[in-house]
């Protein structure tokens, strides 16, 4: 089975699980595949706004009833997270609208959120905006290194334009970080 095919078998509920489970990588690689009109833009977008919100509220909803089990709070007092609780509580809604912008925050910061005052309600709503403007950035992104490899390289298989694609992505993520 190609890649083509695999793509367009498990579709944009492909993207939602993918990046459920993983994020920009796979919100990147939808852009390389709306680019080769394997999806339309937006919907691509859309599909890994949705995977996100989930891992989001999913995390949030294991912060606000486990996080109060003699482990959670073991965890949430020690020195190094503590400071970074204080930060999310006095922040909230920068805290909420910026972590999913910041390298490593994206699953711990839905659990310290969870124990702060901030409703589920509030959560739910500012993250949306926030993920929102994540997947049309991490899809841009994508759209537009395929389109730069197209140009750079001409017209090729799927496979090895997600190859380019993703070593370029590689070294710019291992460079930033």
């Amino acid at each position: 089975m190609s890649l083509d095919q695999i793509v367009q078998t498990l579709g944009l509920p492909g993207v939602v699980l993918g990046t459920a489970l993983e994020g920009e990588g796979v919100a990147f690689l939808a852009g390389i595949f709306a680019h080769r009109g394997l999806f339309h833009f937006e919907a691509a977008a859309l599909a890994a706004a949705c995977g996100a919100v989930i891992t989001d509220n999913v995390m949030f909803a294991i912060g606000r009833f486990a996080g109060q089990t003699r482990l959670a709070r073991k965890i949430l007092d020690h020195q190094r997270v503590s400071g970074l609780r204080d930060m999310v509580q006095r922040h909230q809604t920068k805290a909420i609208l910026g972590f999913r912008f910041v390298y490593g925050l994206k699953t711990v910061a839905p659990v310290l959120i969870a124990n702060s005052p901030v409703s589920w309600a509030r959560f739910a709503a500012l993250d949306a905006m926030a993920v929102l403007v994540w997947a049309h950035l991490f899809v841009g992104i994508g759209f537009v290194v395929g389109t730069a490899i197209e140009q750079l390289f001409g017209e090729m298989k799927l496979e090895l334009h997600v190859a380019i694609a993703a070593g370029l992505f590689l070294a710019v993520a291992g460079g930033t970080w």
